[in-house]
């Protein structure tokens, strides 16, 4: 996306929530926290949007949680929230 590279990180947060972040990667590492979706049994939020994320790769991640977040735990028999 533009000369950008991003990564976006599954993190397994407790047992009330699993949330996926999209940060950009830099020569340094990861750097900051661009998006993140949290998902439980009710609902599923983009809890955090940064300033500098645009169209694009706002789509790109939400194909990126559906298809890797989403689906698999539909696949699998998992909650997902009603909707």
């Amino acid at each position: 996306m533009g000369g950008r590279e991003y990564a976006a990180l599954t993190v397994l947060g407790s047992d009330d929530f699993d949330a996926m972040e999209v940060v950009e990667m830099t020569d340094a590492g990861r750097g900051g926290l661009l998006l993140e979706f949290r998902m439980d049994e009710e609902s599923a939020k983009l809890t955090h949007l940064g300033a500098d994320v645009d169209i694009p790769l706002l789509r790109a991640s939400l194909e990126v949680f559906r298809e890797d977040f989403l689906e698999p735990r539909r696949a699998a028999g998992l909650p997902l929230p009603p909707w």
